[in-house]
């Protein structure tokens, strides 16, 4: 059986949610799980303040990537603004980097 907090399994979940949908303003998109709480956790970090389109297009990412668990998983999601001068802020496994950043 797969262990679906493994980090491989995250990191793959997240980068097939967003397989075809990466808008260009995203920065970062990272994730971790919390077992016993059952919780999955992805942040989603823009370059500046991402437009609607981006914004919806990880949040259907993030959609896809709660389908991977079983009820009652749920997940909370992130979507930060930053500049390349602060930074970025993942969770515990990247699964997206901007090229270049």
């Amino acid at each position: 059986m797969i262990d679906p907090v493994a980090p491989d399994v995250l990191r793959a979940s997240l980068r097939r949610a967003l397989l075809g949908q990466t808008p260009a303003q995203l920065l970062q998109a990272s994730i971790e799980a919390d077992a016993g709480m059952q919780l999955v956790r992805v942040r989603f970090e823009f370059e500046g303040q991402p437009s609607e389109e981006a914004w919806e297009s990880c949040s259907c990412a993030a959609t896809e990537v709660i389908s991977d668990f079983p009820a009652p998983w749920t997940i909370d999601e992130t979507y930060l603004a930053r500049s390349l001068a602060t930074g970025l802020f993942p969770l515990a496994w990247v699964a997206y980097l901007r090229p270049g950043n």
